[in-house]
């Protein structure tokens, strides 16, 4: 008996050290992430009908991108993840990214869409600041509606989208038209951000800092960011 236990009790440890390993991604994979950012970003900005304006980014406090969507198969549903990168509002300069984890969201499938890319803009400091500094839930913190098109500019003034805390963008056309976004939540991943940036400040501490270096690894994620902020196509 005592023999059966501490098998168990071994197979047990392996199981927890394995948990231990996997909830922590290696940074490459974290690298992977940013690089699909940067592809989502691009994708999004590159047609008119799906563009982020450039008024809107500068007025942002944040922006989300989820990477839940790949291969047919909606992740967001369960879980997934995302990069998260705030505004510092001292100087309205974008800071470095951090890396989030996401779920819940079954809009695409209600839609029937299986496969889709989405960028949340985030209008509201307060929200950003909810969004890194714990779990954020669509609908019961804010809901996200569909944003203003490049591609509307002249139809915008008759929108209310100016009311809105989050502007959601998507690679697919009129996705989110009409609908309000109401399921999903947002929180930090912690344990992956620190992994990436080698330290055991928390979140909040780095997506706030001025003293974080911006890894080369994000270099080009940030350049299109600013690029597109400042009006560029």
């Amino acid at each position: 008996m005592k023999q059966i236990k501490r098998i168990a009790l071994a197979c047990l440890g392996f199981v927890l050290l394995a948990a231990t390993v996997n909830a922590a991604p290696k940074r490459e994979k974290l690298v992977d992430r940013i690089v699909a950012g940067e592809y989502v970003l691009e994708e999004i900005m590159a047609d008119p009908a799906t563009a982020i304006p450039a008024d809107i980014l500068q007025d942002a406090q944040g922006i989300i991108f989820t990477l839940n969507y790949r291969g047919g198969i909606m992740l967001g549903g369960h879980a997934g993840n995302g990069i998260l990168i705030a505004k510092n509002p001292l100087n309205q300069e974008w800071g470095v990214p951090a890396f989030v984890k996401t779920g819940g969201a079954n809009i695409g499938l209600q839609l029937g869409v299986k496969e889709f890319d989405a960028v949340y803009v985030i209008m509201d400091l307060d929200t950003m600041r909810k969004a890194y500094s714990g779990r954020f839930d669509f609908g019961a913190d804010a809901a996200a509606v569909a944003g203003p098109l490049e591609s509307s500019r002249e139809a915008r003034q008759s929108q209310d989208y100016k009311n809105a805390k989050i502007l959601v963008y998507s690679n697919k056309k009129g996705l989110f038209a009409g609908v309000a976004v109401k399921a999903g939540w947002v929180s930090p991943d912690n344990r992956a951000t620190q992994t990436f940036y080698n330290t055991d400040y928390n979140m909040p501490e780095i997506v706030m800092s001025d003293w974080f270096d911006l890894p080369v690894e994000a270099n080009a994620l940030l350049q299109r960011l600013n690029y597109y902020t400042g009006g560029g196509r």
